[in-house]
Formats: structure tokens, C-alpha cells, sequence
């Protein structure tokens, strides 16, 4: 998990995120980086999500579930 965190903290350009946070709140957040995820999920988890997907997540806890990453 932490290393999920860091990746999507990276992409969001921000020092840190936790399960809980909020990822449309980023400063960054746009279709972009919408984008920069779903290929993050694909390229280092493996798993196939679309941005419909990532769109219906709310918190980096989702996106974590989407990447079939698990633990705190």
C-alpha cells in the first residue's frame, strides 16, 4: 500500500496521501491525470480500469481497491 500511496502522491504532484484522502482535491486533478492513473493501474498492478472507473472513485482507498492493492 505505501507504495501505491507514494506513486499517487507523485502524480498529484503532492508531498503525501493516505487511504482517506480526497484525490480530486489535488491541485492537479484533470482528465490528465486522470489518465496518468488508470496507466499507473495497468503498468504496475496489472489490472485493467478505465477512467469511468477512477472517475466513480472518491478517495485513494478506492483507488487502491481498483489496483487490487491491499493493507494500510
Amino acid at each position: 500500500m505505501q507504495q501505491f500511496l507514494v506513486r499517487v502522491a507523485g502524480l498529484l504532484e503532492v508531498p503525501e496521501v493516505g487511504p482517506g484522502t480526497d484525490f480530486r482535491e489535488a491541485f492537479l486533478w484533470d482528465s490528465l491525470t486522470a489518465f496518468a492513473i488508470v496507466v499507473m493501474i495497468r503498468q504496475r498492478y496489472g489490472k485493467t480500469v478505465s477512467i469511468a472507473d477512477v472517475n466513480g472513485a472518491r478517495t485513494v482507498g478506492d483507488l487502491a481497491h481498483l489496483a487490487g492493492v491491499e493493507g494500510e
